[in-house]
């Protein structure tokens, strides 16, 4: 047999590739994932060394008391067990994040590398109101913060796939001379194919030889979003990255990231990297997606024998009756009783916002809110939005402004919103920034987020589209008026 494949499979360049697994901060921002707690984490993380993960992320540090307790947890852990990873953490491209990363580096007493985020694509710019001057001097900010902490730096481009070639020349040019020793490419909302990634490496690579820095390492972190996140990982192994970022089950933002198991048999299978005993794959998709995985945590919780009490309110408009038990949130009655997931589990401590609904048009936070104390009232989630056949003035608002970001926050801000525009149909600015008060954005996009609820408040009530704010700049050309801004 003539195997073609392992003639393609000769442009490898032959570099040793790094494993990144980032389940324990970007998959556990899936929509169908939940937030587990420590000791399952610890789980997961003793997981991966046994599947020979090379670098783990332990999360956020930044976002919050809890994502900042459990990442110390587990660098410590791996300091304490001498587990054969390195331990990484997010940042945004800001010296307090970059700070909170190096704390967690010091408590534990070892070396955790800084992957700290920033947008460089036009679209993010546009959105941002951001200028190419402020992205230079973020990267430079952060770069020296990761310096004084004595931290490893490495710059994540986001949306890197749709950057124009200029700007990623002087990001990296800015990049290295900030210190940084590995850049991640970054697929974010899942627009590349094989053709692409593969171009994008090859001028990533050339691009640090002509700067003088071919000895700053590439990481590739892909999303799923047209089905191709795997395939396209495989392409940039195949044209020169030093990594490549994966999640258990392919769980992550929208859509999903690689999923980590089949890079790890697909890797094998081309002979880049050893071959993982499949015991021991499974056992590392079965610790972790039993944690993170909703659908699962949803089963294990009805298996509760605790008395059930009857439950009759208004969901959306629709009657509903149930039989629940007296400790269940409304968070989990919506979303894996009644199956309405665009409401969010983020904290589960009422600190994040992702979670809000309404109860007879109030904002609630529904983590926090006992299903059994909603009987005879009306709930509102964000599935109340229409879509068809008329757009929801919000819905249509934070296309045009970018509000969407990464998507995680969205729903609760959005119904912050309705409620808010329910009861002051013309809010000020500051009105509508005290309404979303307690919902937390971490993508930093407070703005578009303001700009949007201050549309959707002066949109007609027929079906013309919103259209941008007074001195919001002109909507690029090369845009439809319904493209896509997620981060």
């Amino acid at each position: 047999m003539y195997d073609w494949n392992r003639v393609e499979a000769r442009s490898w360049t032959g570099r040793s590739i790094a494993l990144v697994d980032e389940t324990l901060r970007d998959g556990l921002q899936s929509p169908s994932a939940i937030d587990p707690p420590i000791e399952v984490k610890l789980r997961i993380l003793h997981a991966m060394a046994d599947l020979g993960v090379d670098i783990a992320s332990v999360g956020l540090p930044a976002a919050g008391a809890r994502t900042q307790r459990d990442a110390n947890a587990l660098a410590t852990e791996i300091a304490r067990q001498r587990l054969p990873l390195r331990a990484s953490a997010a940042a945004r491209t800001v010296a307090s994040d970059v700070e909170a990363v190096v704390e967690i580096s010091q408590r534990a007493g070892i070396p955790v590398d800084c992957y700290a985020f920033l947008g460089s694509s036009p679209i993010r710019l546009y959105v941002e109101s951001w200028s190419s001057g402020w992205l230079v001097e973020r990267v430079r900010a952060a770069g020296e913060a990761a310096r004084k902490g004595n931290l490893a730096f490495c710059l994540v481009l986001e949306d890197t796939t749709r950057t124009r070639p200029e700007a990623l020349h002087e990001l990296f040019s800015v990049a290295v001379d900030a210190g940084a020793v590995r850049i991640c490419l970054c697929d974010t909302v899942g627009h590349a194919d094989v053709r692409g990634t593969r171009a994008l490496v090859e001028f990533a690579r050339s691009t640090l030889v002509e700067i003088g820095a071919p000895h700053v390492q590439l990481d590739w972190h892909g999303h799923n979003d047209r089905g191709l996140a795997l395939g396209n990982a495989l392409a940039a192994v195949r044209a020169g990255v030093d990594g490549v970022h994966g999640c258990a089950g392919g769980f992550g933002e929208r859509t999903g990231n690689v999923p980590m198991e089949h890079l790890v048999a697909q890797l094998a299978e081309l002979r880049i990297r050893a071959a993982v005993p499949k015991p021991v794959i499974a056992a590392y998709a079965r610790t972790a997606l039993t944690a993170i995985d909703s659908s699962h945590a949803a089963h294990t919780q009805r298996q509760n024998t605790e008395p059930l009490v009857p439950l009759s309110f208004r969901v959306n408009g629709d009657a509903v009756d149930l039989a629940v038990r007296p400790s269940r949130t409304l968070l989990e009655v919506l979303r894996y009783d009644l199956d309405l997931v665009g409401t969010k589990q983020g904290c589960d401590q009422g600190e994040c916002g992702a979670c809000t609904v309404l109860v007879d048009g109030e904002p609630v936070l529904s983590c926090l809110t006992l299903a059994a104390s909603t009987a005879g009232h009306d709930v509102t989630t964000v599935e109340s939005l229409s879509g068809a056949p008329k757009l929801d003035p919000l819905l249509d608002a934070f296309d045009h402004h970018g509000a969407g970001q990464c998507g995680f926050c969205t729903s609760g801000m959005l119904v912050a919103a309705k409620g808010l525009l329910a009861h002051t149909p013309r809010p000020s600015r500051r009105e509508i920034q005290h309404a979303i008060s307690g919902n937390l954005c971490r993508c930093t996009g407070y703005g578009p987020i303001v700009d949007a609820i201050e549309a959707a408040s002066l949109a007609p009530m027929d079906p013309a589209p919103v259209l941008p704010l007074p001195g919001a700049g002109p909507m690029p050309a090369a845009l439809p008026p319904h493209a896509s801004r997620s981060k």
